[in-house]
């Protein structure tokens, strides 16, 4: 179906590496920060969900992950950029302070900061540099709760329970003039839940009937958003 498409680019294209990859980037609050995690995207073209540099975007305080559904979750950050530019309109200098974002190392703990899990998540981006002493912006997919969490706190959370995990969160990239740039840390707390996200709007409870082609998917199988358990046919939670 058309509305997997942008789902299946957006989270095939960034892997979880391990811990032993973080990059070695000094931490500078002044120069990149996570501004926010992003909402679903209201604007949804062929079932691709479709996110902008715009800081007026929905975002989201808390984050939903369905373990019953999806064993990961992929934050949309709203990663801002507040390096001067440097370069000359003469051509005399090149742009040195542009970023490219290249992921986010992320811890996962549990809200009195016992450490679950450390990885790193690749992501790509760019954004350029501040303009009028304003930031600039970008968003950077990467996940921030992978398997190996779930499968710790999984026995945990039987359906119709919820347990609460935070992920810190330090994006880091490399402006093109070479330098090392690296976030601080980012908080977003996730509630994980056990089938709390499955829809079963047309009544079937055992998924049966297909699902209808002109309705909107979430642009995340089993985060955030109620997903139809023909999505997720298979799974105990989405009617076995």
């Amino acid at each position: 179906m058309n509305r997997l498409i942008g789902q299946a680019v957006a989270v095939t294209a960034f892997g979880v590496l391990a811990a032993a990859l973080t990059p070695a980037c000094a931490e500078n609050d002044q120069s990149i920060f996570v501004r926010s995690v992003l909402a679903p995207s209201l604007n949804r073209q062929n079932g691709v969900c479709a996110y902008t540099s715009d800081v007026t975007q929905l975002m989201l305080s808390q984050g939903v992950l369905d373990i019953g559904i999806t064993d990961s979750y992929v934050a949309s950050l709203l990663v801002g950029n507040q390096l001067i530019a440097r370069g000359t309109t003469q051509g005399v200098r090149a742009e040195s302070n542009r970023a490219r974002l290249d992921g986010a190392v992320v811890r996962v703990s549990d809200p009195t900061g016992a450490t679950l899990s450390e990885f790193t998540a690749l992501g790509s981006a760019f954004v350029d540099p501040a303009l009028n002493n304003l930031p600039s912006y970008s968003p950077l997919f990467v996940t921030v709760i992978d398997p190996a969490s779930v499968q710790r706190v999984a026995e945990q959370v039987p359906v119709g329970q919820t347990r609460l995990l935070v992920a810190n969160i330090k994006v880091f990239g490399q402006t093109l003039g070479g330098v090392d740039i690296e976030s601080g840390e980012f908080q977003y707390p996730i509630r994980v839940c056990n089938g709390c996200l499955v829809s079963f709007a047309d009544g079937d409870a055992t998924c049966a009937l297909p699902l209808d082609d002109n309705s909107q998917g979430p642009c995340s199988i089993g985060q955030d958003e109620p997903t139809p358990c023909q999505l997720c046919r298979g799974r105990p939670v989405c009617g076995g």
